[in-house]
């Protein structure tokens, strides 16, 4: 792939796509508990967390996959105009 070929944006976009998951992606459920003999304090917790181990949720992900498709989309498009013309 030479530089400035549409190939290369989609590559580009794809390790873009793959980072965002490892980053932002709820994978794991994650809860913890803390029993104490008086009631009130007593607590749960319960995240989602990444494959990173950052507490996520689902909308800062999407958003994310859905901005680098776009900008690979448009990138990737003017490169191949640019190439054809």
């Amino acid at each position: 792939m030479r530089a400035g070929s549409p190939g290369r944006a989609v590559l580009w976009g794809a390790g873009a796509l793959l980072l965002a998951t490892i980053l932002l992606a709820p994978i794991f459920g994650v809860g913890r508990c803390v029993d104490s003999p008086d009631p009130d304090k007593s607590s749960c917790e319960s995240y989602t967390a990444s494959y990173a181990g950052l507490q996520v949720d689902v909308w800062p992900w999407l958003v994310a996959v859905v901005l680098i498709v776009v900008v690979t989309t448009v990138v990737a498009i003017r490169r191949h105009r640019a190439a054809s013309a």
